[in-house]
C-alpha cells in the first residue's frame, strides 16, 4: 500500500503521497494507524512543508469505513496541517460522494489531486 511505502523508508525518497481507497494496515484502529504514519515522519526528521499527503476514496467504497477513522485521527496530530491548498498545509482527504471501490474512479481522483502537488510557496 502507499501508506506502507511511506512508513517504511519512502519518506526520504518522495515528498508527495497519494493513497487511494485504502487505509494504513499497521497499527490498531484509527489512532494506531495515524500514529504509525506520524512516527515515520518523526523518524525521517521531516518538517511539515517537506511532505504532502492527499488521500481519496468514495463514500460507498469498501475502504471508506477503514480509512476515515485514520484520517480523523491524523487531523488531530500536529504533523498534519489539513487543507485542500497544499501551499498552506500538507494533508487533505477527498471523498467522492457515491463512488465505490472501482479502478475507473482512480483517474478522477488523480485528475483532481495531481495539480495540487505542483503548488508554489513551499
Amino acid at each position: 500500500s502507499t501508506w506502507a511505502g511511506m512508513v517504511h523508508g519512502g519518506l526520504d525518497v518522495c515528498a508527495y503521497w497519494l493513497p487511494l481507497s485504502g487505509d494504513h494496515w499497521e497499527g490498531q484502529g484509527g489512532y494506531g494507524k495515524a500514529k504509525s504514519v506520524a512516527d515515520a515522519i518523526h523518524a525521517a526528521g521531516l518538517k511539515q512543508n517537506e511532505y504532502f499527503i492527499m488521500c481519496a476514496t468514495g463514500s460507498d467504497d469498501i475502504a471508506y469505513p477503514n480509512v476515515t477513522p485514520q484520517i480523523d485521527e491524523m487531523k488531530k496530530m500536529s504533523e498534519f496541517v489539513y487543507t485542500s491548498d497544499l501551499s498552506k498545509g500538507n494533508f487533505y482527504y477527498l471523498v467522492a460522494q457515491g463512488k465505490t471501490h472501482w479502478w475507473g474512479y482512480v483517474r478522477h481522483y488523480v485528475y483532481d489531486i495531481l495539480p495540487s502537488f505542483f503548488h508554489e510557496g513551499n
